[in-house]
């Protein structure tokens, strides 16, 4: 069954260095749609990263009218999320990671999901 974020998933999961791609609903950290590879717990790493990126926006004072970008690193690796509204989309990369361009993906996709969002 294909689903409205299939694509945009997909878009992110090319990239190398991507172990997941999930997107979130930033209110509750649930996840909506996703793709991880086997040993990445989505759900979990979607909950924590879904309140630290409240947490975050509320913080810096993030309108939820414009582009909100935040990442996350850590020992293993980094996670990537960018949203406008109520979903956001999330990125979990490994070490060795090109974080550069993953970050202009995830960019690219969250513009794209908020166009979406109220069709799906």
């Amino acid at each position: 069954m294909r689903t409205p974020y299939e694509g945009l998933l997909a878009q992110v999961m090319r990239m190398p260095g991507v172990r997941g791609a999930l997107v979130v609903a930033v209110s509750d950290g649930l996840v909506v749609d996703g793709r991880v590879h086997v040993g990445v717990q989505g759900e979990a790493v979607a909950a924590l990263a879904a309140s630290l990126y409240r947490r975050a926006c509320r913080a810096t004072g993030a309108s939820e009218r414009k582009d909100r970008f935040v990442e996350l690193e850590a020992e293993e690796g980094r996670i990537m999320i960018a949203g406008k509204n109520d979903l956001a989309l999330m990125a979990v990369l490994g070490r060795r990671a090109n974080t550069g361009q993953i970050r202009l993906a995830v960019q690219r996709a969250a513009g794209k999901l908020a166009a979406t969002e109220g069709k799906a």
